[in-house]
């Protein structure tokens, strides 16, 4: 009876400890790692920062949420750096739309859609033709009409070559038979470096990028591709109300590496969808010219899945560059 007593208790303490263990490893246990493929500064990288702290907040047990930068190839380097970490809940990263999309369709990149599992979208920065204030043009009709006199001739400068900002500016030159030099820059604080020493006529940027210049009177923003106009700068008219209709831009959103387990991304996209009703994170985008717009995860995986096909579609027709 004593041994049969002694086997209980073993088998009882087993049984205890098995079901204390998922307990122990309830997500998340420790620091996630946020890879941000372009550097520090940037619209994509003051997002991260600027959600990192609500992260923190929202998936609890002291969890540390840092950010890391890995730039180079136009983001094209932290994407696949977020497709091949060990999809376990502890590293994800940023999407741009469609600039992590645009490599798949230019040649074969070391990922695709079906390597990330989708957490949610945040932000939204519409694409926007920029001038310096003392520039001649001050409509964007203006600048049009000077294209067509002189095609060619006006060069326009852009965060990367088959970016979101390049692509989004086809998508309205193309239709209307217009031509500019396209100057690409190894990312949008260089572009717009260059557009305030005058090293290129215009720019096309994102809006919240923009918008803190041109308040202070250093930019003109001739219009931009939002839906409708952005409370933050309700001067500025949309390509669409211009007779122009293109509602383009920069996606800016959270993804995890496919096959993460359910538990971790559930877990991450109720944090995100909390936050982004959380007044004080809203007042911190604010604040940081961010224009939210958020995207559930089937939402956002759709949105994905489009943008590929329109922007496929745009590649068939004009191929953006040589292959």
């Amino acid at each position: 009876m004593r041994f049969k007593f002694k086997t209980s208790v073993a088998v009882l303490a087993a049984s205890f400890a098995l079901a204390a263990g998922p307990a122990l490893a309830e997500y998340p246990e420790r620091g996630i790692t946020m890879i941000v493929g372009y550097s520090a500064g940037g619209g994509t990288d003051v997002m991260a920062r600027t959600l990192a702290p609500f992260l923190e907040k929202y998936l609890g047990g002291n969890v540390s949420v840092t950010v890391e930068n890995k730039p180079g190839a136009g983001g094209e380097l932290g994407f696949t750096a977020i497709a091949e970490a060990k999809p376990d809940g502890y590293t994800i990263g940023m999407l741009n739309i469609p600039s992590f999309i645009n490599p798949m369709i230019q040649r074969d990149p070391d990922y695709d859609i079906d390597s990330f599992a989708p957490i949610g979208n945040i932000v939204s920065d519409a694409t926007s033709l920029v001038v310096r204030t003392d520039s001649e043009f001050e409509t964007l009709e203006d600048f049009i009409t000077y294209i067509k006199e002189h095609p060619g001739a006006v060069p326009v400068g852009n965060s990367s070559l088959g970016g979101a900002t390049h692509t989004s500016f086809l998508r309205f030159l193309n239709p209307n038979d217009l031509e500019v030099t396209h100057v690409p820059f190894p990312g949008a604080a260089p572009s717009r470096t260059a557009l305030l020493g005058g090293h290129v006529a215009a720019s096309v940027m994102g809006i919240g990028e923009a918008a803190p210049l041109a308040a202070e009177g250093q930019l003109r923003i001739l219009a931009t591709m939002r839906k409708d106009r952005w409370s933050e700068a309700p001067d500025v008219p949309t390509f669409t109300e211009l007779g122009y209709p293109i509602v383009a831009g920069s996606d800016r959103g959270l993804a995890a590496p496919a096959g993460i387990p359910d538990e971790a991304r559930d877990k991450l996209a109720e944090a995100v969808a909390k936050i982004m009703d959380d007044p004080e994170f809203q007042e911190a985008a604010r604040k940081q010219s961010l224009p939210l717009n958020y995207l559930a995860p089937d939402d956002y995986a759709a949105h994905m899945n489009d943008t590929y096909t329109q922007m496929k579609a745009i590649w068939d027709k004009n191929p953006w560059i040589e292959h």
